[in-house]
């Protein structure tokens, strides 16, 4: 599987990025999995997404 990841557009296997802040961490868990010998998928890359964007807001709420 290609790892299509488009930083002027904060895109990574199509998912779409609000902030680089996220767009940067998920990036760095993704790269580094692959390194491990797996592939990440659209879903593995949202979920990501979904788990950067929640501790984000946890931690600007604390």
């Amino acid at each position: 599987m290609n790892f299509d990841v488009s930083e002027k557009d904060m895109t990574i296997l199509g998912v779409k990025f609000d902030n680089y802040e996220d767009f940067k961490a998920v990036w760095y868990v993704a790269g580094s999995a692959k390194f491990e010998s797996f592939e990440p998928d659209k879903k593995f890359i949202e979920t990501l997404k979904k788990h950067s964007q929640e501790k984000r807001l946890e931690l600007a709420n604390a």
